[in-house]
């Protein structure tokens, strides 16, 4: 089915607002001339409001290529009822014929210019007002019983359909956000879309925006639906974050305005009647808009924005968006939260790497360059020591190079954290004695089910390799035994090396370490995230064990 563009829409309606025009003066033109072939002494009602209707017809034929004349289509409806209502009240000069012939030019204005509920309206008073001119005799106007009985009915019938067809969209919209909260953010991404172009045929507009931001993280991402992408491409992964989206947000989110301009009366740039930038007035060419802000509690986090509606924007229609805007506020909160913590985690783990920099490293580098110093000193005096004392600093300096290496590998992103824990650790154990020479005993783990998932998986994982780690680093043990068991719903992890052990001695539970202040700080925050316990034993001189219990649920 080809896509028709919101021009060529805008044309269309154009056109038949003209097409209108030409037969409302027609139909007055009609009626006037029958009217002048009456005695105007016994029946002058007719012809004078037939005389006013194309006067009035002729005026809106002349003004037909105007916006807000267009803009005015449902008032202009609603004048074309009070003429129809006014003829028959004064009773047609030729029967019945002229009257209908009103009334179904009021439903086809209803349909080319309007929706259903405008059609229902008019089919329900025309067919009233008929009833009560033949229940008066064609000559009186009277209401009566079964009038009154078929307005109640059919009333009753349009508020019911209208009402609920409503509903169903808001439903439709509500049931693909709740489907989606609690998801990836591809799956948001995709929800969001669906729904945004859902709201976009209910109000019959070339484009709909979701914008959100969050201050503190300086983030700011849409969703828009038609999406900027070719209609090939496979939905996103990921929405679409810049600073240029920034120009969304705004002092005043709710509005709704038929006639947006860059420029007020002054000649500057003005938002007395809306709040949309100039940028994206230039960029989507926005004629008239609806906005909706988003709000989690006194804090604005986003806001919908739907560009030009085909039809007259109406308090009705902002009414209504912002009946919905709840469902998109919490999509967006959800993924707020994910970014936060995403956030959190990305500022630790920096910390952390920067932290082991720090201490390993650049502690190595600083020494380089002192010794370097030092030899260069030295080579002015002897020689032959200086000679010697450069041999040595190369053989530091491949040290160096072996310490780079391990940090670069502990840091590397995991992969395959879905396989057994068992068989990454046997991949992590190979590397671990490749690059440090350290020996490794595994045992246990053999009749287990170690297929974790993927986060549980990862975070013991990363537990292990900062395991091996610090006992390379600082224990400078020969010998390191690693040991798997599953005991009721804990996974049990011990780490025993023959290692020089801490600086104290004795064995302290995760509380009493943090109380103390001591132990490796990595290894703790990842255990307690995990819900999962941690004794460390010490013995100054002959080594160290580490028994870590995380619960599997």
């Amino acid at each position: 089915m080809p896509t028709v563009t919101f021009s060529e829409e805008i044309a269309l309606r154009s056109r038949r607002f003209s097409h209108l025009a030409v037969l409302r003066l027609l139909l007055g033109g009609a009626y006037l001339l029958v009217g002048a072939s009456i005695d105007l002494d016994e029946n002058v009602a007719p012809f004078a409001t037939a005389g006013v209707f194309v006067l009035y017809g002729a005026l809106l034929l002349a003004y037909r290529s105007r916006t807000q004349v267009r803009n005015l289509a449902l008032a202009i409806q609603f004048v074309d009822l009070i003429f129809a209502v006014a003829l028959v009240a004064v009773s047609a000069p030729s029967g019945v014929a002229f009257p209908l012939l009103f009334f179904y030019f009021l439903l086809i204005e209803s349909v080319l210019l309007h929706g259903a509920r405008e059609v229902l309206a008019v089919t329900t008073l025309s067919l009233f007002f008929y009833t009560a001119w033949i229940t008066g005799g064609q000559t009186t106007f009277r209401f009566s019983y079964e009038s009154f009985a078929f307005l109640v009915v059919v009333g009753a019938a349009m508020v019911y359909y209208c009402s609920d067809r409503i509903h169903r969209k808001q439903r439709r919209i509500a049931s693909v956000l709740r489907e989606a909260a609690g998801e990836s953010e591809a799956e948001m991404v995709r929800a969001v879309e669906v729904a945004l172009e859902q709201l976009a045929e209910w109000h019959n507009c070339s484009r709909v925006i979701l914008a959100f931001w969050d201050k503190a993280l300086e983030y700011d991402a849409v969703c828009q639906y038609p999406p900027t992408r070719p209609p090939t491409e496979d939905p996103p992964e990921r929405f679409e974050a810049g600073r240029e989206w920034a120009c969304l947000r705004a002092e005043r989110l709710d509005f709704y305005v038929n006639s947006v301009s860059m420029v007020g009366r002054d000649g500057k740039p003005t938002a007395r009647d809306f709040d949309v930038h100039p940028y994206l007035i230039q960029k989507f060419e926005i004629y008239n808009a609806l906005g909706c802000g988003l709000l989690d509690g006194e804090q604005t986090i986003g806001r919908l924005l739907l560009i030009n509606s085909v039809s007259q924007v109406r308090r009705t229609d902002w009414k209504r968006l912002r009946d919905v805007a709840p469902y998109f506020r919490e999509v967006v909160r959800h993924l707020l939260v994910v970014k936060n913590t995403e956030h959190e985690a990305y500022e630790r783990e920096r910390g952390r790497i920067a932290q082991d920099l720090h201490d390993g490293p650049l502690q190595s580098i600083i020494s380089f360059e002192m010794r370097l110093e030092i030899i260069r000193k030295l080579l002015d005096r002897d020689v032959k020591t200086g000679t010697l004392d450069l041999e040595s600093l190369q053989q530091f300096s491949r040290n160096l190079v072996a310490e780079m290496r391990t940090f670069v590998h502990r840091t590397r992103p995991l992969e395959n954290t879905d396989a057994s824990l068992v068989a990454s650790a046997r991949r992590l154990v190979e590397g671990f004695q490749r690059e440090s020479g350290v020996s490794v005993t595994m045992a246990g783990g053999e009749n287990g089910d170690f297929n974790l998932p993927g986060k549980l998986g990862a975070e013991i994982f990363q537990v292990l390799r900062e395991a091996l780690h610090n006992v390379y680093k600082h224990a400078e043990a020969t010998h390191v035994v690693l040991s798997f068991e599953k005991r009721g719903g804990d996974l049990q992890i011990r780490v025993d090396d023959n290692g020089r052990g801490f600086f104290f001695g004795g064995s302290y539970s995760l509380e009493e370490l943090d109380l103390l202040r001591i132990g490796p700080r990595s290894i703790k925050r990842r255990v307690r995230a995990l819900g999962g316990d941690l004794t460390l034993e010490s013995n100054p001189g002959h080594g160290s064990n580490m028994r870590v219990a995380i619960p599997l649920y």
